[in-house]
């Protein structure tokens, strides 16, 4: 049995729509402070970061990437627009976005329930923890709102010291805390960018189908895919998450 599991943030344990909503709010807010009117411009802008007319693009920016890095792609295409100065407009995206996800009415949907799948881990002796690109301040709003303060033995966050996925730096850590090696902890995340991370750590790879990516994107990096991180209350499918169970990658999705 697995000792431990990294949980990605959106589009695993809460819902995606959240920053699809965000990413679309900001890019109007931009385009009316430069007084930008142009219907061809917001959608440039939107697919510029991956957000699709009915979803997100899962090798998105917004799918994986940081929200400096989601300026960043905004600004190459602003650019040929306006002259705008690079880093007051990753600042001021960055504070644009946050604005939106950190305020106290938003809602976050959860995948599962996920204080009793921290109980239903904790049982089995799993340590549970969190590896995410969003900032430490934005996770740590979601756990608070949520009241999931006691659910995670480790938070992992772009919060200016460790290593962003698909770097292996929050899998050395959560594995250094807990005295772990790495094939003894599975990865679980909507991206292939999560599966990247899982790959670069020697950990185990578990896809969801419950945020960005669909069987397709996955398949060729997860080492299991499941619908949900609900089917981790199933004793079966903790048992699979074994160095000599890969071949069951897809035995909960067809």
């Amino acid at each position: 049995m697995i000792k431990g599991i990294l949980f990605d943030k959106d589009g695993t344990l809460i819902d995606f729509s959240l920053w699809r909503d965000a990413g679309i709010k900001t890019i109007k807010s931009i385009m009316d402070e430069y007084n930008l009117k142009d219907e061809k411009l917001f959608e440039e802008l939107k697919k510029s970061i991956g957000i699709t007319w009915n979803g997100v693009d899962p090798f998105g920016a917004l799918a994986y990437r940081s929200h400096e890095d989601l300026a960043a792609e905004l600004h190459f295409v602003l650019s040929k627009y306006r002259n705008i100065d690079l880093c007051e407009f990753q600042s001021h995206v960055v504070e644009l976005i946050r604005e939106k996800v950190l305020r106290d009415t938003v809602q976050f949907k959860e995948m599962a329930d996920i204080q009793a799948l921290y109980k239903h881990l904790s049982s089995k002796g799993i340590r549970m923890g969190m590896a995410t690109a969003d900032s430490h301040r934005s996770a740590m709003h979601m756990i608070d709102k949520l009241k999931l303060n006691e659910c995670f033995d480790f938070i992992g966050s772009n919060d200016g010291v460790m290593k962003q996925k698909p770097d292996k730096d929050m899998c050395v850590r959560f594995c250094s805390m807990y005295g772990l090696a790495p094939n003894e902890v599975a990865i679980v995340g909507d991206s292939y960018s999560d599966m990247l991370f899982a790959k670069n750590s020697g950990a185990i790879g578990v896809g969801v189908l419950s945020g960005v990516s669909c069987k397709i994107n996955l398949k060729d990096i997860a080492n299991v895919i499941i619908p949900t991180i609900d089917s981790l209350f199933d004793d079966d499918v903790l048992a699979s998450l074994e160095d000599e169970s890969y071949e069951a990658i897809e035995l909960w999705t067809a």
